[in-house]
């Protein structure tokens, strides 16, 4: 327990938003009421999940097979791009990157690649992949239980994203250099097909309190107790941060959504799908695609509108996506070999990229 309170209050991101919701109470007067206390519950199971599926070295098993597949240097970033984009449709964009980036980072040295281009396109897969999952993360999952969606309408509304960005992840992995590959995979811990099954059937089921076919409060009570029962060690390492972070994020929306000035102002700025569009992906370069989500589902209706404006919006600056700062964090322990202004040139440039070609197709297909 001691632990746990100790790495809560030393989160960075979540002192950030504690600070910005209590310098928020000056601007309007927040209601508990609006803390969306199904998204903290559904959030809380995914990540008790999540933490099980890590104690069962899957992610470990499919990059160690990825790996053996590999025959050089370019094929195995590329896989590991496409484990990021696939993983984090399951296992959360935050869980891909907590994972892989420091795998990656290892291998990469031992092979003496410069590490910035093939970790900044492992990001972007991550964010990019997230997107097609109502659980991939935390603003989809909010848009699901705000606007009550469907699955089919869901799916609907991400694919075309997910196509894109795989087309864009693709083409940008080309131009990754090519050379011998001399690192070998790690043994990795066997998985049995009952952990399969049990992680399998434990996603399914919060995945039907997603989407109100089952009591959120059922999923919650089932996922702590199978959990307990599996690996009682898992919640000890449940990102309680995250969720006291998302509290913060709802504090904060709710206070400057009751001050009239902002709010005449949002609801200027999201009377149209297309202006709700381009406000999603202005405002998640500054205070991230999941507040963003937040505050703007408070004004406006235009789902698909919202929906790829925040998750597009999540390429472009360091903080458009909660994501991009855990990964920093993974980064800094290896400032010594290269250095970390290198990186943050390249992340900006790919991003800024991606923003750009994803944006302009997001606008696009919003007209047809």
């Amino acid at each position: 327990m001691a632990a746990i309170i100790h790495r809560t209050l030393h989160d960075k991101i979540f002192i950030i938003a504690l600070i910005c919701a209590s310098l928020s109470l000056f601007i309007g007067t927040p209601r508990l009421a609006e803390i969306n206390w199904t998204t903290i519950g559904t959030l809380l199971a995914l990540m008790i999940s999540v933490q099980l599926l890590r104690a069962m070295h899957l992610l470990d098993t499919l990059r160690d097979w990825l790996l053996v597949k590999s025959h050089d240097t370019r094929q195995m970033c590329q896989l590991f791009i496409l484990l990021a984009f696939g993983g984090s449709m399951v296992l959360t964009n935050d869980v891909a990157i907590l994972t892989l980036i420091p795998i990656f980072i290892a291998l990469a040295r031992r092979q003496q690649l410069a590490i910035a281009y093939p970790t900044t396109l492992i990001i972007m897969a991550a964010n990019l992949g997230s997107a097609f999952t109502p659980i991939g993360n935390p603003q989809n999952l909010f848009l699901v239980t705000f606007y009550h969606v469907n699955l089919l309408t869901f799916f609907k509304l991400s694919t075309p994203l997910m196509l894109a960005s795989l087309a864009l992840l693709i083409a940008l992995s080309w131009w990754l250099p090519r050379s011998p590959l001399t690192v070998t995979p790690a043994k990795s811990k066997p998985i049995s097909h009952n952990q399969i099954g049990v992680a399998a059937g434990l996603l399914s089921f919060i995945m039907l309190g997603i989407f109100n076919l089952v009591p959120i409060l059922l999923v919650i009570i089932g996922t702590v107790v199978v959990s307990f029962i599996i690996n009682r060690r898992v919640f000890q390492y449940v990102d309680y941060a995250l969720l006291l972070t998302f509290i913060c994020f709802f504090i904060f929306v709710s206070a400057i959504s009751h001050n009239p000035t902002i709010t005449h102002w949002l609801r200027q700025l999201t009377q149209t799908a297309p202006s709700v569009y381009i406000t999603g992906l202005i405002t998640s370069q500054v205070i991230s695609n999941v507040p963003a989500a937040i505050l703007l589902a408070n004004f406006t209706s235009h789902l698909p509108a919202l929906f790829l404006g925040v998750n597009i919006g999540g390429l472009g600056s360091l903080v458009a996506s909660l994501a991009n700062l855990l990964a920093l964090k993974q980064l800094l322990p290896f400032d010594d070999q290269q250095p970390l202004r290198h990186f943050l040139l390249v992340f900006t440039a790919l991003n800024g990229l991606g923003l750009l070609i994803l944006g302009l197709g997001g606008w696009f297909y919003l007209l047809l």
